[in-house]
């Protein structure tokens, strides 16, 4: 077992990230309703999902 796997600092930070993507994830679901409707414009579906994948990324190296 390596000593990253101990840090409380970093667990903390992936559980953040976690809760980011979620409410990301929750958000993009409502707006794609929107768009659809044509309530709001596509370009802020577009900028919350290249978030979306942004954060994934970033979580996806602290899992490592």
């Amino acid at each position: 077992m390596s000593k990253i796997e101990f840090n409380p600092r970093k667990k903390q930070h992936i559980d953040f990230m976690h809760t980011i993507i979620m409410d990301l994830h929750n958000e993009i679901f409502n707006m794609s309703l929107a768009v659809v409707r044509k309530e709001i414009p596509k370009k802020e579906l577009e900028t919350k999902i290249i978030l979306y994948k942004k954060y994934s990324r970033r979580l996806k190296i602290l899992e490592l």
